[in-house]
């Protein structure tokens, strides 16, 4: 079974969690993916997750590298075994979370969601 996600794909999620990629399996992927999509669409004030095929590849890739990236953190939150030290794997997780700290900023700023809808939405 592979992992299932509107936004992400396993693939993405597996590049971002290196060396821990094989300790979280598809449906664990998928649990985790849920909850990021969820924390994406809260944080951002906008469905993203309901508004996904109207988007712009833009958009969809910045919501991509998001939401792989919350997955990945948590992926090596539960296990750091597979990192060569826990240094790496918190470098891992602060890579991550640099990441996903920036790209909600974009996707909160009200600019950003004007120019995703071609300002005639309420994204």
């Amino acid at each position: 079974m592979a992992m299932t996600s509107i936004m992400t794909t396993g693939s993405d999620v597996a590049l971002k969690l290196g060396a821990g990629s094989a300790l979280m399996s598809d449906y664990q992927m998928e649990i985790a993916g849920l909850r990021a999509e969820a924390v994406v669409n809260v944080a951002t004030r906008v469905d993203w997750s309901a508004a996904y095929s109207t988007l712009g590849s833009a958009t969809k890739f910045i919501l991509n590298d998001t939401v792989s990236s919350l997955i990945a953190i948590e992926g090596v939150a539960q296990n750091m075994t597979p990192y060569p030290s826990r240094i790496v794997a918190e470098d891992m997780i602060n890579v991550n979370r640099d990441i996903t700290l920036r790209n909600i900023g974009i996707l909160r700023d009200n600019k950003v969601k004007s120019f995703v809808s071609g300002g005639t939405s309420t994204i």
